[in-house]
């Protein structure tokens, strides 16, 4: 697999972006889990009329992110792999159109289609060293993450899944980054399969994880070495998304500090600019119960969080340095 391809190099101090490399510490602050828009593979640029047509969304991205800079935001990890519609000349032009690094992702995330599900994991690896070390969608532009997918349970594609998406990160040094839903504390079993793979809890970031109201769950994920995603924070006003409202959610990131995890967690929103997984009245509920858009976590989270004790110190820990980190290793 991917014989003398360029590799990512762990702890090289760089980082991959939609526009090419830059150093680590240019990233800032960074929001980790991201989308500027998600739908089936393919329906970009297929049916551009479902959401308006294609100046549309990327002048509505550019202006989100550009409201997102403003309030302090410098780079995003865009979460869409290909099968939930990432179009790497999409994210190209937003990221050229405003002063955000863009971070894109590799990997697979739930439902496969019949030609993903026939895949190997050797195939499934090949591809997402692919995306990292070539580049993604008949572009240049490499992928920096490797996203992966769990449900209620570790459904057999998706543990071939992890699989080669430990072998891809063995590879070439890039960080994982996991939707895993809380109810079923899925973290824990995609946990268990990575670790059995042999890849560093540290560069993997078990996401969704402010969905959950169980404390020993995060606490006993973080203990084991692994980031925690606290990557869902506006939509605690859904009921969708569980019991934990945006209040709780922020008791429980101050909790997890208390117990000596500042240097485990990071931050974001999870909220799509453009949703298109989403029914019409579904994508008008998520944009009415979140004004602020990918200005959330600086506008109402950090200030909530400011207001319950923790220091500028932990919270530059948690938006800046802990993302860092995790993306260039070291």
């Amino acid at each position: 697999m991917a014989g003398g391809r360029t590799a990512v190099t762990t702890g090289s101090g760089m980082v991959e972006t939609v526009r090419g490399p830059i150093p680590a510490d240019q990233l800032g602050f960074v929001l980790i889990h991201e989308h500027i828009a998600v739908a089936s593979a393919g329906i970009l640029r297929s049916w551009p009329s479902l959401y308006g047509n294609h100046g549309r969304l990327i002048a509505e991205a550019v202006a989100v992110l550009d409201e997102a800079r403003a309030a302090g935001v410098r780079s995003i990890v865009d979460a869409t792999t290909f099968d939930l519609g990432r179009d790497m000349s999409v994210l190209r032009e937003v990221a050229d159109r405003c002063d955000v690094h863009v971070l894109a992702s590799t990997g697979h995330w739930l439902m496969p289609s019949p030609t993903m599900a026939a895949r190997t994991t050797d195939q499934l690896a090949d591809l997402f060293i692919r995306d990292l070390t070539e580049g993604a969608d008949s572009t240049s532009s490499k992928a920096a993450v490797i996203k992966v997918a769990s449900e209620d349970e570790v459904l057999p594609f998706e543990e071939r899944v992890l699989v080669a998406a430990a072998r891809a990160a063995r590879s070439t040094g890039a960080p994982i980054l996991t939707h895993s839903a809380t109810r079923r504390r899925i973290g824990e079993r995609q946990a268990a399969i990575l670790e059995r793979e042999g890849v560093d809890p540290a560069r993997v970031v078990i996401g969704h994880s402010d969905d959950s109201p169980e404390f020993d769950y995060l606490d006993g994920l973080a203990r084991r070495g692994y980031r925690i995603g606290m990557d869902r924070l506006p939509n605690g006003r859904l009921p969708e998304y569980g019991s934990q409202g945006v209040e709780d959610r922020l008791d429980m990131i101050v909790r997890m500090v208390e117990a000596g995890h500042a240097d485990k967690l990071m931050l974001a929103h999870d909220d799509p600019i453009w949703a298109l997984l989403l029914t019409d009245e579904d994508q008008r509920r998520h944009l009415a119960s979140n004004p602020d858009r990918l200005s959330f976590v600086p506008r109402v989270v950090l200030p909530g969080l400011e207001r319950r004790g923790l220091s500028r110190e932990v919270i530059e820990a948690m938006t800046v340095t802990n993302p860092r980190t995790w993306l260039a290793g070291g």
